[in-house]
């Protein structure tokens, strides 16, 4: 009776750790709460490729995406600033200092986030904001000026760079603030010498605005999907292929569970590549375990076939449908 007694106790003890450390793990990061209850948001790549791409940023329609995200039911917006060409979507002082280049010749006159938050923010929708862990990588000048190696590819980085991109984007941070609900860096991989110190730096730099935002580091496509940083509080989840990446729970090492994967046949593509039950399976069996989902979508850049910007028809009906089925889940 006594080893009894002592088994149930044991027991009961153990119930009791396993869940104050179930507790203590969710407390860790309740700045994701909204993020999971979001459940399913919209990702698009706004990259001008050359100075006429670059010329119809000013006849971007924000008002228009807004409409459109607002109609298919995302949650939440994440929004390219700059890639690999070496156009900015929003003015950067600190960027123009160190490169030398005019304000509005490679840094957008026109601050596309903040149209964006003013256009979503009334519609109940966050803004997420994309970012790199270097330079624009075909941008030699730029490269040059930052302390890289030129060449149109990633670059290997160190901490002293870090520091000064993470001005860069710290310029962004503080004068955004609130208004950015969440950061994703992309290029943050092992070969470029990306590690634990530099993702710190740039964590900082994105909470000096904004102590509450969400910052992941993608290190690449990984299946499994991985926590790479400590400094994260949401996982990154480049996905190629979706369908075989599940959550066991929420947390993931004490990070929220994301994924990030495109509806089209390729990213920023404007078709669909999978039937919308299959989405809505995946999708739903992610949700029900408390992960999130961003679906990448493709943009219109030509002035003729409607708005600068607007997304294709055929991904908003699927984006929807999705979205709706989530909503008439028996968990929801």
């Amino acid at each position: 009776m006594k080893s009894t007694i002592k088994s149930r106790q044991a027991w009961v003890f153990c119930m009791a750790f396993l869940f104050s450390a179930a507790s203590l793990m969710a407390a860790d990061h309740p700045e994701t709460d909204w993020f999971k209850e979001a459940r399913l948001g919209a990702f698009v790549h706004v990259l001008p490729h050359n100075p006429e791409e670059f010329a119809l940023l000013k006849k971007f329609d924000v008002e228009t995406m807004a409409e459109q995200l607002q109609a298919m039911g995302a949650k939440y917006l994440v929004f390219t600033v700059y890639q690999n060409e070496g156009y900015l979507n929003a003015p950067n002082a600190a960027y123009d200092r160190y490169t030398g280049y005019a304000p509005g010749e490679k840094c957008s006159a026109r601050d596309l986030p903040l149209e964006l938050y003013r256009a979503l923010n009334p519609k109940g929708i966050k803004l997420m904001l994309y970012v790199t862990g270097q330079v624009p990588n075909r941008d030699p000048r730029a490269q040059k000026a930052f302390g890289l190696a030129s060449g149109a590819a990633d670059q290997a980085i160190n901490v002293e760079f870090a520091r000064k991109w993470a001005g860069v984007i710290q310029e962004w941070s503080d004068r955004y603030q609130g208004k950015v609900a969440g950061w994703w860096f992309d290029g943050c991989y092992q070969w470029v010498n990306f590690n634990e110190e530099i993702a710190k730096i740039y964590a900082l730099a994105v909470q000096h605005g904004n102590p509450q935002t969400l910052v992941a580091f993608n290190p690449g496509v990984k299946l499994p999907v991985i926590r790479a940083t400590k400094s994260e509080n949401y996982t990154a989840g480049e996905l190629d292929m979706p369908f075989k990446a599940l959550p066991a729970s929420r947390w993931l090492d004490g990070a929220q569970w994301h994924a990030l994967t495109y509806l089209g046949s390729r990213w920023s593509g404007r078709d669909t590549r999978f039937a919308t039950q299959q989405w809505i399976d995946w999708v739903r069996a992610v949700t029900e375990k408390e992960g999130v989902v961003t679906l990448d979508m493709g943009p219109n850049w030509d002035p003729q076939a409607g708005p600068i910007g607007s997304l294709a028809e055929s991904q908003v009906k699927q984006f929807k449908a999705i979205g709706d089925a989530l909503r008439r889940s028996p968990s929801n």
